[in-house]
């Protein structure tokens, strides 16, 4: 029996993520399945653990020719939390408007139906 622990998906996804990261290079799927095992991934998982990642959208996958390569940048990944957090500041403001839009219409209903002379307390009771 050996004494290895066995690798979780997410685990083996940043042990893959970390190949491209650190050499920042393009890789064709035999390159990236020898660099993973190396890293500790069992080679038979490598392609599906690619593929995940490339439906993730952290890794690229281009074919050219009768091959197909691989590559993630570091940026990349930082880009597009840089797009999405612009994203939720235009949206925190355009709902601010609205909030401010719903609160100015709230008082002008509000204006006119003050309770001067406490009728209605009155009536109610």
């Amino acid at each position: 029996m050996s004494g290895k622990k066995r690798m979780s998906a997410g685990e083996k996804q940043k042990c893959i993520l970390s190949v491209y990261h650190k050499t920042k290079l393009v890789y064709t799927e035999k390159e990236i399945i020898s660099l993973a095992t190396k890293a500790g991934v069992n080679g038979n998982t490598v392609q599906a653990i690619n593929q995940s990642l490339i439906d993730d959208d952290l890794v690229d996958k281009e074919k050219i020719g009768g091959s197909n390569y691989f590559w993630s940048f570091p940026g990349k990944q930082d880009r597009k939390l840089q797009i999405e957090h612009e994203e939720t500041l235009n949206d925190i403001e355009s709902i601010k408007e609205k909030i401010s839009e719903a609160n100015s219409k709230l008082a002008d209903a509000k204006r006119g139906r003050e309770d001067e002379g406490g009728d209605r307390a009155n009536k109610m009771a």
